[in-house]
C-alpha cells in the first residue's frame, strides 16, 4: 500500500489540478481560434482527420465525434500508425484534408512521421497539437497549437487529456457559432467539486481487491472515454481492463462478466431504452456495476450523477477525472507507483 505517499506523486497533482488547467484552456480558446481560422474557411477541405497514439488517439476519437456533430463535417480519427503504414487506404489523391496531429510530447515518432507522410501524399494542412512549445511535431506541422497550461511530469496522461479535449471542442464550437461557450465555462468548478465529493465512492471500488477485471462501456461521445478509462487502468494499476461500445458489448464480450468484474457504463442519452438489457446480463453474471451519467435512472444499480448542467457533448471532458481517480487509487491500493509504471516510457520512439 502506498496511500501515505500517493498525494506526493506527480500523477496525483496533475489529476487534482485540472480545474486550474481547464480555466486556462478556456482563457486561451479565443486566441487559438484566431490562429486556426487563419488557414481559411473549412469549406476548402473535404474532411477533417485527427491522428494520435495512445491517449492522444483517444483525444482524436473524441474530437472527431465533436467536430462531426457540431459542424456536420466528415470528421474521423485514426491511429497515427494507420496513416504511416497504410496511406493508400486513407489518403485518396483527391482529398484535401485538415489534419490535427496530436501528441502530448510532440515527439512521438509515429505521429511525427505520419504528419510528414500526409504532407507528402495529399493536399493538406497539418496542425500539431502538443503541450510542448518546442518539439519535433512543431517542425513537421504547418501550424503548431501548443497547450502549455497542462504540462505533465508523470508518464501517464491525465490533465493534458482534458485540456486538449476541451481545446479542440471549443475550436469546433467557435467555427459553429459558439453555442457551448457558457456551458463550457462551468467545467472547472464542476470538476473541482467532483474531485472533492466523489473520491470516496471511487476509492471504494478501486480498493476492492475482489475486483480483478474492469470493463468500460461508452458510445458516441463516450466511446473515447471508455477507451481511455481502460488504458488508464492498465497503465497506472496494471489491472486487466477492456472497453466496448455500449450495445456492442452484448455481441460476445458480455461473456467476460463475472462476480470479479466491475462494469462501468457511461450511458448516452440515445441509448436510454437499451441500457437495461446490459444491466440484466450483468446481474445474471453477478458482476458489479457503476453507472456514470448526468441524470438518475430507474436502473437498480449504483449511480454516480454528474453533469446535469452541461450538454452531453461536454460530459466526457467532465467525466475524465473520474476514471483517472479510479485508476490512480487502484494503483495506490495495489502498491504500484503511478508515476513510473514498469516498461512505460513518456515518449514512444522507433528511431533511436
Amino acid at each position: 500500500m502506498m496511500n501515505a505517499k500517493s498525494e506526493g506523486t506527480f500523477t496525483y497533482r496533475e489529476i487534482y489540478r485540472q480545474p486550474e488547467a481547464l480555466s486556462e484552456t478556456l482563457r486561451h480558446a479565443p486566441s487559438r481560434f484566431v490562429r486556426v481560422a487563419s488557414i481559411g474557411p473549412l469549406e476548402r477541405f473535404t474532411g477533417v482527420l485527427f491522428i494520435g497514439c495512445g491517449s492522444s488517439y483517444h483525444i482524436a476519437l473524441y474530437a472527431a465525434h465533436a467536430w462531426g456533430t457540431l459542424l456536420g463535417l466528415r470528421a474521423r480519427a485514426l491511429p497515427a500508425s494507420e496513416i504511416l503504414n497504410f496511406p493508400k487506404a486513407h489518403l485518396q489523391a483527391e482529398a484535401r484534408l485538415l489534419v490535427f496531429a496530436i501528441s502530448r510530447s510532440g515527439g512521438t515518432d509515429e505521429t511525427v512521421l505520419a504528419a510528414e507522410r500526409v504532407k507528402a501524399t495529399i493536399e493538406t494542412t497539418v496542425i500539431g497539437v502538443t503541450t510542448e512549445p518546442e518539439c519535433p511535431l512543431r517542425r513537421a506541422a504547418d501550424m503548431h497549437l501548443p497547450f502549455p497550461e497542462c504540462p505533465e511530469r508523470s508518464l501517464v496522461t491525465t490533465g493534458s487529456l482534458t485540456c486538449m479535449m476541451l481545446g479542440l471542442l471549443l475550436l469546433a464550437d467557435a467555427f459553429g457559432g459558439r453555442t457551448l461557450q457558457v456551458e463550457a465555462a462551468a467545467l472547472p468548478e464542476e470538476v473541482a467539486q467532483s474531485l472533492r465529493e466523489n473520491e470516496r465512492l471511487l476509492r471504494t471500488y478501486a480498493e476492492d481487491r475482489a475486483l480483478t477485471r474492469f470493463i468500460f462501456l461508452g458510445s458516441g461521445p463516450f466511446y473515447a472515454l471508455a477507451a481511455e478509462a481502460a488504458l488508464k487502468m492498465i497503465e497506472m494499476a496494471l489491472t486487466p481492463a477492456h472497453y466496448y461500445p455500449t450495445l456492442e458489448f452484448r455481441h460476445g464480450p458480455h461473456l467476460l462478466l463475472s462476480p470479479e468484474t466491475l462494469l462501468v457504463i457511461f450511458p448516452a442519452e440515445a441509448e436510454g431504452p437499451y441500457v437495461n438489457r446490459v444491466l440484466e446480463e450483468a446481474r445474471a453474471a453477478e458482476a458489479r456495476v457503476l453507472l456514470i451519467g448526468a441524470r438518475a435512472t430507474e436502473a437498480s444499480a449504483p449511480q454516480l450523477i454528474l453533469g446535469g448542467r452541461v450538454s452531453e457533448l461536454l460530459r466526457p471532458i467532465l467525466f475524465a477525472h473520474l476514471i483517472q481517480q479510479l485508476a490512480f487509487w487502484r494503483a495506490a491500493a495495489a502498491g504500484v507507483n503511478p508515476d513510473a509504471p514498469p516498461r512505460l516510457t513518456r515518449i514512444v520512439r522507433w528511431n533511436g
